[in-house]
């Protein structure tokens, strides 16, 4: 049930330490168990609210005199244990965190361990009796990131703690909402509402064909946007395949700029959830100076952008080397790469070969066709320019060559512009 988790190599390799996560679930408990119980020396110790969880390593606060449960989390911390406490208390299920309590941040100062800020997603709402269905489905792929340790300096608390522990657990707080996520209370959800045509798609529909989409790679990817991904385009299903690639690593849907005039065709027949739910953003057309604002502007919200600089399928109609070299390619992604600085991941693409799209969907309804994408690291390009108004035509060319070359090798052709 856990697809990926990131951050590991951030746990202390000995000692205690405090592990804080978002809570949205019973289920985090066990999750986050199963997910470092490799890289941890001593088993986890967890402050929970019920007794039910003595047996699982849990240290329950007693309703009569819960300032002990701190005492026996600083005696298992000292002792080598970490020691998992969820700031927000209780799970919840809003698309924002809650006000956050103060017992990590106590327990940082009276020990001066460090903290590790933790993002689990994809769990939120699992009560236990859907866990039994959640475990074996596929709609709800689970992340688990850890971030980097937070230290502060060992302190006795005085006359002044409060001011100190509600920095302390802001500053805990902060930390969590950027591995996770969710935004910070008072600060409105950071996930847009997609609607339903959205939720179809990617709940319902995605899992049902996932399996046809083999990832490699997936360490290339940064942890969360900004970040644009350019591939190769070979076939009608490059696109979905890409966004299932990266909803499955990351949890997030990259949108891929698109001619106006086709957004709206599949806006009149789906609605604004349906171009949304297919990852298209419209670009304005009709200014060639701001075809690619709206791109930026949506990296700059740190979203993921897809981009196929070739511009078109390769296929024998325009290229009669389609099959040994790539198209030449077009300089929108370096333009956005030097207008936001987001990094450029290369990815190639080999799917079922269909020139005609009948011909496509049938060979991609194969059992034993399986479209496989592959992530390269993030392209280090050199010599870029410091503004895309002090850009010249020669340096994005030769960028977009560095770049064209980067997918062309993964892809095993050529590139010969």
């Amino acid at each position: 049930r856990i697809w990926t988790v990131r951050g590991l190599e951030h746990l202390p390799t000995e000692g205690g330490f405090i592990l804080a996560p978002n809570h949205q679930s019973w289920i985090d408990s066990p999750i986050l168990a199963a997910a470092v119980y490799r890289s941890i020396q001593k088993p986890l110790r967890f402050v929970a609210q019920s007794t039910k969880w003595k047996l699982f390593g849990g240290l329950p606060i007693d309703q009569n005199n819960r300032a002990s449960v701190l005492d026996r989390a600083v005696e298992a911390v000292l002792q080598g244990h970490p020691v998992v406490i969820f700031p927000e208390g209780n799970s919840n299920t809003d698309p924002e965190l809650r006000m956050a309590k103060t017992g990590v941040a106590r327990l940082a100062l009276r020990t001066g361990l460090p903290v590790i800020p933790v993002g689990i997603k994809g769990t939120r709402g699992i009560s236990f009796w859907r866990s039994l269905i959640w475990f074996f489905s596929l709609v709800y792929p689970c992340h688990i990131e850890i971030g980097t340790p937070l230290h502060f300096p060992k302190t006795e608390l005085d006359e002044h703690e409060s001011v100190l522990l509600t920095d302390t657990t802001a500053t805990i707080l902060r930390e969590i909402s950027v591995v996770s996520g969710k935004s910070m209370p008072g600060e409105g959800a950071k996930q847009e509402s997609h609607g339903i045509f959205w939720f179809i798609v990617w709940r319902l529909f995605r899992p049902l064909v996932q399996w046809r989409v083999r990832v490699y790679g997936i360490e290339h990817l940064p942890d969360r946007g900004p970040f644009i991904i350019a591939a190769n385009h070979a076939s009608y299903f490059d696109a979905p395949a890409l966004s299932m690639a990266v909803f499955h690593a990351v949890g997030i849907q990259p949108m891929f700029p698109t001619k106006a005039s086709v957004a709206e065709a599949f806006k009149n027949m789906l609605g604004q959830g349906g171009w949304q739910a297919l990852g298209m953003l419209p670009l304005d057309m009709t200014d060639k100076s701001k075809v690619l604002q709206t791109a930026i502007d949506y990296l700059h919200r740190d979203g993921v952008i897809g981009i196929f600089p070739e511009g078109q399928r390769n296929k024998p109609s325009v290229n009669p080397n389609w099959q040994t070299e790539i198209l030449k390619g077009k300089t929108g992604a370096v333009r956005l790469h030097i207008a936001t600085g987001a990094p450029i991941i290369p990815v190639t693409i080999k799917a079922p070969k269909g020139l005609g799209i009948i011909e496509a969907v049938l060979k991609g309804l194969l059992p034993w066709k399986f479209t496989r994408v592959t992530f390269g690291p993030a392209m280090q390009l050199t010599n870029v320019p410091n503004t895309i108004e002090t850009a010249t035509k020669e340096d994005l060319e030769r960028l977009t060559r560095q770049l064209m070359r980067t997918i062309a090798t993964m892809s095993g052709l050529t590139y010969t512009y």
